[in-house]
């Protein structure tokens, strides 16, 4: 089974500090992986470089979305290429539901809208 997603030898350095030294991480399709470790250990990082927060050229090594090379310029692009993340500082809007939350500025329109029980 091939990799669903690549990120290889990623590097992003800060004024003063490197926040991601060479970091590899795949997944193939159907896994699912937890990012665990202690505060400072840059997961954060690492998934602003897969989420297209840090655009391309401010950290170094390759992001491979099914076999093909990406550079994600922005949040946009990495949603366009399958990639979307949900972070835990999520700020909510305490009237809507969880997948109003979840789908807020990306809300579905027509029939998945019924079928998903949004709107």
């Amino acid at each position: 089974m091939s990799n669903a997603l690549e990120m290889k030898n990623i590097t992003k350095e800060f004024p003063g500090v490197k926040a991601l030294k060479d970091v590899t991480f795949h997944v193939k399709r159907g896994e699912i992986h937890a990012l665990c470790g202690e505060n400072g250990a840059g997961k954060s990082t690492l998934m602003k470089v897969l989420g297209g927060v840090y655009s391309y050229g401010s950290y170094s090594g390759d992001i491979i979305v099914d076999g093909i090379t990406k550079q994600f310029n922005r949040i946009k692009d990495a949603e366009a290429a399958g990639i979307s993340i949900i972070y835990q500082e999520l700020t909510l809007v305490k009237e809507l539901s969880v997948g109003e939350n979840i789908f807020l500025g990306n809300e579905p329109k027509g029939f998945w809208v019924r079928l998903i029980g949004i709107g």
